[in-house]
């Protein structure tokens, strides 16, 4: 074989070309990992979030996080909300409590208890945490869902479709997934609320 080769210098370097494109593009997308600091603020985000005239609405307000409710949604159907903690690379779900909608209830309860229209609901993980809305964080780094870097060539090539609903933190080269809080991959529906400047 080796004869072979050396007798044959195109085929060797026809055969040898590509692996050295692998071995180059893969010490290239390993560089920014190294030289680009991680991230330094936590992330807050929503799934199941769906833009309907009626249900919950998720605002960032003098930099403070508020839910509103415009009345039941379709098919009862609420978000669920996210924070991204830097420091550990972990997703941590926030729960809230709705107060019972006075419509399925049996015995009418007391107004101050239900879910009324154009009502605040307290969430209280979020409550004093200052958050910043800005597409882009402080440090840098900015949410998106999907790789972006299975738009090129090599991205359709080294990475599955599987990537392509991921959510992840991007800056200057390096992409960071978020672990798959929600079991079915972060598809459509995924609405940002923005960056914990401070606790």
């Amino acid at each position: 074989m080796k004869t072979f080769l050396r007798e044959n210098p195109t085929i060797a370097f026809g055969l040898a070309l590509p692996l050295l494109l692998v071995v180059v593009f893969l010490l290239l997308s390993g560089v920014p990992s190294l030289l680009v600091a991680p991230p330094q603020y936590d992330l807050l985000f929503a799934t199941e979030y769906y833009n309907y005239q009626k249900g919950l609405k998720i605002s960032v307000i003098n930099k403070q996080v508020q839910i509103t409710n415009l009345g039941q949604p379709q098919n009862n159907q609420n978000p669920r909300i996210w924070r991204y903690t830097a420091t550990t690379g972990a997703v941590k779900e926030i729960a809230f409590i709705l107060p019972p909608d006075p419509t399925l209830s049996i015995h009418k309860p007391n107004t101050a208890d239900t879910l009324s229209p154009n009502t605040l609901i307290e969430v209280p993980d979020l409550k004093g945490l200052t958050v910043d809305s800005s597409s882009i964080a402080p440090d840098g780094y900015e949410f998106s869902i999907g790789n972006r870097s299975s738009r090129n060539i090599f991205g359709g090539l080294f990475y599955s479709s599987r990537y392509r609903h991921d959510a992840i933190l991007t800056k200057n080269g390096r992409s960071i997934h978020l672990p798959d809080a929600t079991g079915r991959y972060y598809r459509g529906n995924t609405h940002f609320i923005g960056w914990v400047v401070s606790p």
